[in-house]
């Protein structure tokens, strides 16, 4: 109670701020949103948004939020929550699904690891991000398998038709330091884009009101925290990201993009656990095409590679008290070798005020080569006879295939349905213990239909069913409870939904979805295993307030009800590490001499940690100012500060204890 008085106090003081300045002069165009990094073509196949909930980050949010990270970037975003743990990387929520449930997307290609199906989205900078589009509910079946829970599509930039470069620098506590350059052009019907930047730090402090004697997360605790510089925090990311297109005309485009991260950061502590990624390299190349054959079909197609490599070390840490450095042995080094190649072609038929039929095939194989080494004199493996200290080179392979076709029929002027099926196939190929497993097929059909009463007032509806297959680590990992007679997870998902704009001041959104799920992936005594059902249910609502007097603010709030199963005849429980409320607030405000100010709070509550107890509710504010310096004509000169965890909330997530209050100061240079 007391963390919902917080927020509303918060709320209440910044909406009664006296508004009356004029607004702020506008930025010069900086760059265009590479439109062929969706997956469907953009102009064509947003209609399938129209009954499903849909959520746009673009490049302002992310730059006046002061996020670093995609991960950040989404923190706002209702239905998404965003913890940190495991091997220190970023756990993305969305409507309860975890991060192997939905597809998430780089330029529309799959960007995630092959072994688990996941990807730490705090591995990639915000610096190149032009968009991030998150599709919920029965997103379009040309997504493909595995979007249980929706689809998150990180779109990147592209030159726009002004020569443009950036630089931009930041400095923090801890030896923290940002350096990030952004350049464009366009010559003719070719453009390009570079995005570089390089980030260090030597970690992240706690909140000043953490206590290393607490139960849960002080000394001699799994955590082994002992308050100030949180152990193993530190971090070095460099990333890289460019494109070069050719549009012959409005009709015909040709991009080759290329995305690469290399990180090298701490594992902070868990479990006694003292690792390091000493390798985290990431890069996807891709070739995307677009052309209008006539008036009525146009053609879409892309091909990608993308290579992830990391490796983990053990480096020691400390014992119970805190003060005798010790070296603890779980494994020496552990190394995975993964790579995703793939392709799609989609063919569109636009019959004008009649429909739009929409039909596309894909493929993608997931490769993973795994090696772990480990200290002989405490953990060992044995091999004809003899003990080594080495786990023998694993590799897992699979392919899969997706055939969908999906047709939106303008019955009258406001009404249309939508309605697709697609046919997914997974076919585990290779495993290093050669367990038999054939391939599956599933059917997966949805429908929906949208109705604007008005001008101004929209109501959809959507069913659909959705499938996972099980990923490579959930089949076949020994180490981590692999089980090869897994079943691909299924689920029907409804949703109910309206749109509404009340004047030119506030629109909102309201949406109540429910979710079915059968045989769900969880692990349950060290080992993966389908669960007999499971439900997601919930209703999320936002609020758009933009007034004339240069205030803006759009309010956010979910709430959600996961239970689950272990057995038709066990008793339904709560889900775990899923909150069931968060309400989110983002204020901005610019005022006439060139500064800008925004302000973010995010409210958290209700939520059982791994071990089902309740966690305590939380509110966590950032802030961001910039102010415009007009010292030269040609040279935009922007000085900004920002603050994350602003008041420096003491709290935890259920995975060790977060980070304080962390304040950067910097400049930013663009001509």
């Amino acid at each position: 109670m007391k963390a919902i008085g917080k927020f509303l106090l918060v709320l209440f003081f910044l909406m009664v701020v006296p508004v009356c300045l004029v607004s702020a002069e506008e930025d010069k165009q900086q760059s265009q949103v590479f439109d062929l990094g969706d997956v469907l073509i953009m102009d064509k196949g947003d209609e399938i948004n129209s009954i499903t909930s849909t959520d746009t980050i673009s490049s302002e949010d992310i730059e006046m939020q002061g996020v670093q990270t995609a991960a950040e970037a989404l923190e706002m975003v209702p239905g998404i929550d965003i913890q940190y743990g495991g091997k220190g990387q970023s756990f993305v929520k969305l409507r309860g699904f975890d991060q192997k449930q939905i597809r998430v997307l780089i330029d529309g290609v799959p960007a995630h690891e092959s072994y688990d199906g996941s990807l730490a989205l705090d591995m990639i900078p915000a610096d190149a991000i032009a968009k991030i589009k998150v599709i919920k509910g029965a997103s379009s079946v040309l997504y493909g398998p595995n979007t249980m829970g929706g689809v998150i599509n990180i779109i990147t930039k592209k030159g726009g038709e002004k020569p443009y470069t950036s630089v931009t620098t930041s400095f923090g506590a801890n030896n923290t330091q940002n350096y990030i350059v952004n350049h464009g052009a366009a010559k003719g019907n070719w453009n390009y884009w570079v995005t570089g930047s390089h980030r260090t730090s030597d970690g992240f402090e706690l909140s000043d009101d953490f206590n290393p004697n607490n139960t849960r997360t002080g000394r001699g605790t799994q955590y082994n925290e002992d308050g100030g510089l949180r152990d193993l925090s530190y971090y070095t990311k460099n990333t890289f990201n460019s494109k070069i297109g050719y549009e012959y005309d409005t009709d015909s485009k040709l991009y080759l993009s290329f995305d690469y991260h290399e990180n090298e950061k701490g594992i902070p502590t868990s479990n006694f656990r003292y690792w390091e990624f000493s390798e985290w390299n990431q890069w996807q190349l891709s070739l995307a095409g677009e052309h209008d054959v006539t008036d009525l079909l146009s053609l879409k197609g892309r091909i990608y590679y993308v290579d992830h490599d990391d490796s983990i070390e053990d480096v020691g840490g400390w014992d119970a008290s805190h003060t005798t450095a010790v070296a603890r042995k779980w494994f020496e080094r552990s190394s995975y070798e993964d790579y995703t190649l793939g392709g799609e072609v989609q063919a569109y038929l636009d019959f004008g005020d009649v429909s739009l039929l929409k039909m596309g095939a894909s493929y993608m194989k997931d490769n993973h080569i795994q090696q772990d080494y480990y200290d002989a004199t405490t953990r060992y493996v044995v091999m004809n006879g003899a003990s080594i200290g080495y786990q023998p080179e694993q590799e897992y392979e699979a392919d899969i295939y997706s055939f969908g076709i999906e047709d939106e029929v303008r019955l009258f002027n406001r009404l249309t349905l939508n309605a697709g099926v697609s046919y997914d196939i997974y076919d585990p190929i290779k495993n290093h213990f050669n367990y038999a497993r054939e391939k599956v097929e599933t059917w997966n059909p949805q429908a929906g239909l949208s109705f604007d009463v008005t001008e101004d007032l929209n109501l959809y509806a959507s069913v659909g069913k959705k499938t996972r297959f099980p990923q490579l680590k959930e089949l076949y990992s020994v180490a981590a409870g692999g089980n090869a007679t897994l079943q691909p997870e299924e689920n029907i998902a409804y949703e109910i939904g309206a749109k509404k704009k009340f004047n030119k001041v506030f629109d909102g959104s309201l949406a109540a979805f429910f979710n079915d799920i059968d045989d769900r992936i969880v692990y349950v005594n060290s080992v993966y295993s389908n669960v007999a059902e499971s439900e997601i249910k919930g209703i999320e609502a936002l609020l758009n307030i933009k007034t004339p007097w240069n205030l803006d603010a759009t309010l956010g709030y979910t709430f959600l009800s996961s239970k689950e199963k272990a057995s038709p005849t066990s008793t339904e429980t709560n889900a775990v590490n899923i909150p069931d409320r968060k309400a989110t607030l983002d204020l901005r405000y610019a005022f006439d001499f060139g500064l800008t100010a925004s302000f973010q709070t995010i409210y958290t509550g209700d939520q059982l940690d791994s071990n089902r107890v309740g966690l305590n509710d939380f509110v966590v504010c950032n802030a961001k100012l910039i102010q415009k310096l007009p010292f030269f004509k040609v040279l935009d000169t922007d000085l900004f500060i920002e603050a994350a965890n602003l008041f420096d909330e003491n709290y935890e997530e259920g995975n060790g204890p977060t980070a304080g209050r962390i304040v950067l100061v910097g400049m930013k240079l663009s001509f």
